[in-house]
């Protein structure tokens, strides 16, 4: 439904997109992820018009919006765009901010579907108040409403939960992937949170110095990650190096089986902070190894403190290894069962490890 090739965008002779290229289907909801500065919204407002293109090119539905000859008007693109924040006009009422910039006609035959939509998310008492009766929530609700009173082809959202707090935040965007998906609505967002991307998207593309490193499902980014920086960013990770030798790399945590390709090189070894197990080590391993086939540290470690975080506990512990002392994490399920200074073995879950090429 949405094409981009080859787009290339520069301010100030700085490299904002490089040869950047993507396709969203249909009914389809895709995240760029990536850090601040690195162009998110940047190519939103070259998707919507507000920007121009310098190179490439921009298809909605086969049809070119823009290109280095072509600049279709944001109004006539067929685009919603929701704000980072809201971008309410505090004069007008709920109702008129929705219907705002839309004919008679279209208002006539909207209404109805702009009803039901405030019905669904509480808010349809609330149409005569204005943005500033209304919580930080129920405002960017509204902003999501009003980008789809147009009927869009597709709606844009700019880190549209990033104001708020963090129960609201999930409340809110629960409510919003229902709307968008009930109507069948295709939604480009931008987030710089990992977690919000791989909850609202059927597609996440993470963007490394303006072009897509990888792009795929959530599930995809998570456990088959293309490079350490990919790896990072969906979720806390410990990170080793060593030289590939035999096949092998051997690590404070154990022996890694490392690609032939690898030989003679040296790699950096990331795993997840749920990856790491962790046994009291008068238990015996042998149990849960047998069907886990977790890579044993030759090295004790040692709990030096553990956090509670709602529904794990991040575990501090410091493993020596000759003369040096390593500090790893390691995320548990549920609440901490260990002792601060208790001794425990440490094991790597394979599947939550990866390795790479330096």
């Amino acid at each position: 439904m949405l094409e981009l090739l080859n787009i290339h965008f520069e301010y100030n002779n700085r490299k904002i997109l490089n040869n950047f290229s993507m396709k969203l289907k249909e009914g389809e909801i895709v995240s760029l992820l990536g850090p601040s500065g690195c162009g998110k919204t940047t190519l939103l407002k070259i998707v919507s018009g507000i920007e121009k293109v310098q190179k490439g090119e921009i298809k909605l539905n086969n049809n070119t919006i823009s290109s280095q000859n072509t600049h279709l008007s944001p109004d006539k693109r067929g685009v919603g765009y929701v704000f980072q924040d809201c971008a309410l006009f505090p004069h007008l009422t709920i109702l008129d901010n929705i219907f705002f910039g839309l004919d008679k006609k279209e208002i006539q035959f909207q209404t109805k579907k702009i009803q039901k939509l405030l019905n669904e998310i509480n808010l349809y008492n609330f149409s005569e108040k204005y943005p500033h009766e209304l919580s930080g929530g129920q405002q960017q609700q509204v902003a999501l409403i009003r980008a789809m009173a147009s009927d869009p082809q597709i709606i844009l959202l700019d880190e549209p939960y990033s104001n708020l707090d963090s129960r609201l935040k999930e409340k809110i965007r629960d409510e919003m992937l229902h709307l968008l998906k009930e109507n069948n609505i295709s939604a480009l967002l931008v987030t710089h949170d990992p977690e919000e991307a791989m909850f609202m998207s059927d597609k996440i593309g993470v963007l490394n110095n303006g072009f897509i490193e990888q792009f795929g499902s959530p599930i995809d980014l998570y456990l088959r990650p293309k490079s350490a920086y990919i790896a990072e960013f969906f979720g806390e990770i410990n990170v080793l190096e060593g030289m590939v030798e035999k096949g092998v790399v051997n690590t404070v945590l154990g022996t890694f089986p490392c690609p032939k390709k690898f030989n003679k090189n040296k790699v950096k070894i990331v795993i997840r902070n749920e990856a790491i197990k962790l046994f009291s080590v008068n238990k015996s391993l042998s149990k849960n190894n047998k069907n886990n086939n977790y890579i044993i540290s030759p090295n004790i470690g040692n709990v030096m403190e553990a956090r509670l975080l709602a529904g794990s506990t991040l575990v501090h512990l410091s493993i020596k290894d000759n003369d040096f002392d390593f500090h790893v994490h390691a995320r548990i399920p549920g609440l901490n069962f260990f002792n601060d200074n208790e001794e425990v073995q440490v094991c790597s879950d394979p599947s939550q490890t990866f390795i790479f090429k330096e």
